[in-house]
């Protein structure tokens, strides 16, 4: 038997999207791999009542490290907590969701301490004789390549929205375990001082159906405020490219590309966004993506599903007049 475990930091508040998708990756892995059993590492302070949720939504084991000093998530602290985790569970496999803290931080690192290979930024995978293949993009989203891990446990990161959550069944049953670990003697290089967090307002990226982004071309912050319009009557996120980021016009934590944001939403509208290489490798899993740029050699349209070229300020006015008219009926 295959053991899977995913990975899950969450609140006594909130347990993340995320984990939901991860718990769903596991899942379609257990079922290609034939006899594979999915397990769940939560973690955080006080999440024990989300244990039966992770089982309700395909965990068959759900493991729980409670502690006060998780609350933060510090790095250090979430990396020493899940070492401990593997180190006691064993798994095969250990799946990731692909952020900041996940992907970027934790999940390399545990590779490195367990002497073992991962593959991250995944959107899927295949099963070829006893041998997981793991799909990935490359070349700034240009290709898709298989990959494999080598090592005793092949670790793997999966991108935001490869994967929908699981319908929850009330009558899947489960066990909900609650690990000992001595959280409190995990040493850490790093002390939290102080935390700031950028101002953000409306519907973050990580959660909305709807994006839409703007890019150099929209001249200025002002241009900004059609979008957000345009975002407000759609019930959509505002992202934004690099350049938009850097020149203050979005704040960075809106900033959709290789190294900002990485989205998958069903719909993604690109407004004076050319399309380079970097930006797609953020917003080129869309399920739909609408491109308005003057440019009509942009190569953003290479990728469109629907282009449109003209001035933005002949489109987004118009379309926002055109969409308030048809949800006010």
């Amino acid at each position: 038997m295959t053991n899977i475990l995913t990975f899950c930091t969450a609140s006594a508040q909130e347990l993340p999207r995320t984990a939901l998708e991860i718990l769903a990756a596991g899942r379609q892995l257990g079922d290609k791999l034939g006899n594979g059993k999915v397990q769940a590492a939560l973690i955080g302070p006080d999440v024990e009542e989300h244990g039966e949720t992770l089982v309700h939504h395909g965990a068959d084991e759900v493991f729980v490290a409670s502690h006060p000093r998780l609350q933060d998530h510090e790095a250090d602290v979430i990396l020493g907590t899940l070492q401990t985790v593997v180190q006691q569970l064993g798994p095969d496999v250990v799946l990731f969701p692909h952020d900041a803290l996940s992907g970027g931080n934790v999940g390399p690192r545990l590779a490195y301490r367990l002497g073992t290979g991962i593959v991250t930024d995944c959107v899927g995978f295949e099963i070829k004789g006893d041998t997981i293949r793991w799909l990935r993009p490359v070349y700034g989203g240009k290709a898709m390549a298989y990959m494999v891990a080598s090592g005793p446990v092949q670790l793997a990161t999966m991108r935001s929205r490869a994967f929908e959550p699981l319908p929850p069944d009330s009558a899947r049953q489960g066990a909900v375990h609650t690990l000992e670990i001595d959280v409190g003697a995990i040493s850490s290089p790093v002390s939290l001082v102080e935390r700031t967090q950028e101002k953000m307002e409306g519907i973050s990226l990580d959660q909305a159906q709807i994006i839409v982004s703007g890019g150099r071309g929209m001249e200025d912050k002002e241009g900004f405020s059609a979008l957000e319009r345009l975002a407000q009557v759609l019930g959509a996120a505002v992202g934004g490219s690099r350049p938009a980021a850097d020149l203050g016009w979005v704040p960075h934590s809106q900033l959709v590309g290789q190294t900002g944001k990485i989205v998958a939403p069903n719909l993604y509208i690109a407004v004076a966004i050319s399309g380079a290489p970097q930006h797609m490798a953020g917003a080129g899993s869309s399920k739909t993506i609408v491109a308005i740029n003057k440019d009509e050699d942009a190569p953003i349209f290479k990728v469109a599903h629907v282009g449109v070229v003209d001035e933005w300020q002949n489109i987004i006015p118009a379309l926002t007049a055109a969409c308030e008219e048809m949800l006010s009926d």
